[in-house]
């Protein structure tokens, strides 16, 4: 009986075909809204654990300033955290402002303070030289493309630094990379010295943007946690915060998580509005099929019958706009972050996630919606008289 009903259904949307499609576009419309955001959310969620990962590592704890500012600068003893038990190794990620001469331009500018094991650490710190060699002793220093052009420096020439002199070794590609690894600057803009002699410019209390601290295997994360806590209050700092990856990546998803569910909830008004629709269409089949309902009961159908032969239609026309929104809506998802990737040429670009859950979830729901959307016209319908309904004109 059931399966007879569900045929009955298909042949009455496919004889109003095109009111089925409106009312399908309908749905598809807030469907499709509701997919390619969640879509795109759980992409950039999943590229933001990637990123964090990449950046800080599994474990990995990192020390900032609070709030992760890293204007804000903190101050600590980098030798006096590696010797902490369970630490492997740790770096200091320290830049200061110097007066800057050169052969064509001189100014204020960031030199950054190089360290060889901050490569292991950070992948934006692996810096790629498009002329000459890197680093390889006292007295020398990489420029930044931009930094470059500024002081009006080749490969071979002398810039001095604070009074000092330094030779340019190299200079670095090209390209938007660094931001949050060289303390919220980009490595166009900067002028790259070894640590040691960083701190020989700038003597005094060594402050710094944030460390990273890389524990031994199976180490105790909340023992070595409390080491470097009483450190910093050793050295006098009360402005640090101690993240690991797992903090770290939670605090940045629920951002986006609370983003993606309000943009999700305005989009799924799109959907309730198409399951106006739905119930507009249902309501006009009822009045249009009166006799015929009249006819199925004075046959032997029952109220429970009708009830689900239209149930079926509404369910069935949400369930083809649920599956044709998810498709669209992915689409859209694609094209959108491709977009964005090329326009704003986005390192570590995302694409967008269409997990099993998302699918399930878009199809039910869709589906639910166009049967509660039915369901006062068909329980309209099922308690229509047979008497009455045969009499309808």
């Amino acid at each position: 009986m059931l399966l007879n009903l569900f045929r009955l259904s298909l042949r009455n949307i496919r004889h109003r075909g095109l009111r089925s499609w409106l009312t399908v576009i309908g749905i598809l419309i807030g469907t499709a809204a509701v997919v390619a955001l969640i879509s795109i959310g759980q992409g950039l969620q999943r590229s933001v654990a990637q990123q964090v990962e990449r950046i800080v590592g599994y474990n990995t704890i990192l020390v900032s300033s609070r709030g992760l500012n890293l204007g804000q600068r903190i101050r600590l003893d980098i030798e006096a955290i590696r010797a902490i038990p369970g630490v492997q190794n740790a770096i200091a990620v320290r830049t200061e402002t110097a007066y800057v001469e050169g052969p064509g331009g001189k100014g204020f500018l960031a030199v950054l303070g190089y360290d060889r094991a901050m490569e292991e650490f950070v992948a934006e710190m692996n810096l790629t030289v498009s002329e000459g060699r890197a680093l390889g002793g006292k007295g020398e220093v990489l420029l930044g493309s931009r930094t470059a052009r500024a002081l009006g420096a080749q490969l071979g020439d002398e810039v001095t630094i604070e009074g000092r002199r330094f030779t340019v070794v190299g200079t670095l590609e090209a390209k938007r990379a660094g931001g949050f690894a060289t303390g919220g600057l980009t490595l166009t803009d900067l002028l790259v010295i070894p640590l040691g002699e960083l701190r020989e410019l700038f003597p005094g209390p060594e402050l710094v943007q944030y460390a990273v601290v890389r524990l031994v295997d199976r180490a105790d994360m909340a023992e070595v946690r409390d080491q470097i806590r009483n450190h910093l209050r050793a050295v006098g700092e009360r402005n640090a915060s101690l993240t690991d990856f797992e903090d770290l990546t939670r605090n940045i998803q629920s951002v986006i998580s609370g983003v993606q569910a309000f943009l999700a909830g305005i989009a799924g008004i799109a959907l309730l509005v198409g399951g106006v629709g739905v119930m507009n269409t249902m309501y006009t089949a009822v009045l249009e099929r009166t006799r015929e309902i009249g006819i199925l009961k004075a046959v032997g159908a029952k109220d429970v019958h009708v009830l689900l032969l239209f149930l079926f239609e509404s369910g069935l026309m949400g369930l083809a706009g649920g599956a044709l929104g998810m498709v669209i809506g992915f689409s859209v998802a694609w094209v959108a972050t491709a977009i964005v990737s090329r326009v704003f040429q986005a390192q570590g670009a995302f694409s967008p996630v269409l997990s099993m859950g998302l699918v399930l979830g878009a199809l039910f729901f869709s589906f639910i919606v166009g049967a509660i959307a039915g369901l006062l016209p068909a329980y309209r319908a099922s308690r229509l008289p047979p008497v009455e309904a045969l009499r309808y004109e």
